[in-house]
């Protein structure tokens, strides 16, 4: 690994400002997610959950201060599944998972520095009443209980945790006995993450250095580029959607700005109007729960309806607006076909 540049330390200082932005703005987060008649079935659902750790073997964590490192990679994580249960409920410890056809798309959310996984079970269980599986791990060192204190610089090490916990997520799905058996469609995978964990998301979406093939479909809230190795865009990359707020003071705007001009089609970019680093509550909130679900709903349900909705739901006055670019001329182009 080659040790980060000047400006890319710059950058992590910067994110390194976020926790408690992130935990107050994440607890304040309230239902946002409004039926799209999307399946017989039909949305919302209820949301269960259950906690598992994985452990990667065949990666190393590396030393953290007084911590001396491990062979290993402990990445305890949180699911979120549609489920047999009372939609009022809120998320419901262990209720039995809802089976439907091939299964629900999975997302992989990976989380801000010094946060943890649950701290977004609230935005994440908005995705989980459209539809979607959605497994939220705990990065070794980069959340607020790390051994030897929370560091950023393993953050390199992050997309190939997201990749093991895709890898992990679809042997539940095919494990004999397990409660997720057949509750996840295993060729529909979407990743998504805020902050630390949106560059972390880039990186496994777009990035040479750690791009998985697996993923048809990437959201990045509050990020932008940042790996020292590896480049941006070089081969086929799946639709990606970009969301920033326009009064971002930790992470800059023009990050994502920069991201949405290379990216090629399909793309989306909402910005949040006055919107903050966190910008899960208030005005933002349903607009961007909205918006995220239409293009996963397009990207993952191959449904054509949700791309007419991204401009719709994304574009309100004063609040938020939609730049889109969903087909192009570009080669890498795909629809929702």
């Amino acid at each position: 690994m080659n040790t980060t540049g000047r400006a890319d330390r710059r950058v992590l200082a910067v994110v390194a400002a976020v926790a408690v932005v992130v935990v107050s703005a994440l607890a304040s987060a309230g239902p946002a997610f409004a039926e799209h008649d999307r399946r017989p079935s039909g949305p919302p659902y209820a949301v269960g959950s259950r906690t598992t750790t994985f452990v990667d073997t065949t990666r190393a964590t590396p030393p953290n201060g007084t911590y001396p490192g491990a062979p290993t990679r402990t990445l305890p994580t949180l699911v979120l599944y549609p489920a047999v249960s009372d939609a009022s409920n809120g998320i419901v410890p262990g209720a039995t998972p809802v089976h439907h056809g091939d299964g629900f798309p999975l997302i992989v959310f990976s989380h801000g520095f010094t946060a943890n996984g649950s701290v977004y079970a609230s935005l994440a269980a908005q995705f989980v009443r459209a539809g979607y599986v959605v497994a939220l791990p705990t990065f070794p060192l980069s959340n607020g209980q790390a051994p030897g204190g929370p560091t950023i610089r393993d953050y390199v090490n992050q997309p190939g945790d997201v990749s093991f916990v895709i890898t992990q997520m679809l042997r539940l799905d095919d494990t004999k006995g397990d409660p997720l058996r057949h509750v996840i469609d295993d060729d529909e995978i979407g990743v998504a993450g805020h902050s630390l964990g949106a560059i972390t998301t880039l990186g496994v979406a777009a990035n040479t250095c750690c791009q998985d093939r697996r993923i048809d479909a990437a959201v990045s809230f509050s990020g932008l580029e940042l790996f020292p190795n590896g480049r941006w865009f070089a081969q086929p990359t799946p639709p990606l959607m970009l969301v920033h707020g326009n009064a971002d003071k930790l992470v800059p705007y023009g990050g994502s700005v920069k991201v949405y001009s290379q990216a090629p089609p399909p793309k989306v970019f909402l910005t949040l109007v006055g919107a903050p680093h966190t910008p899960f509550f208030a005005q933002w909130l349903a607009p961007t729960v909205k918006t995220v679900v239409d293009f996963f709903d397009a990207y993952l349900e191959h449904d054509h309806r949700a791309l007419e909705r991204i401009a719709r739901d994304g574009n309100v006055p004063g609040v938020s607006f939609v730049q889109e670019d969903l087909c192009g001329s570009h080669a890498h182009c795909r629809d929702a076909a």
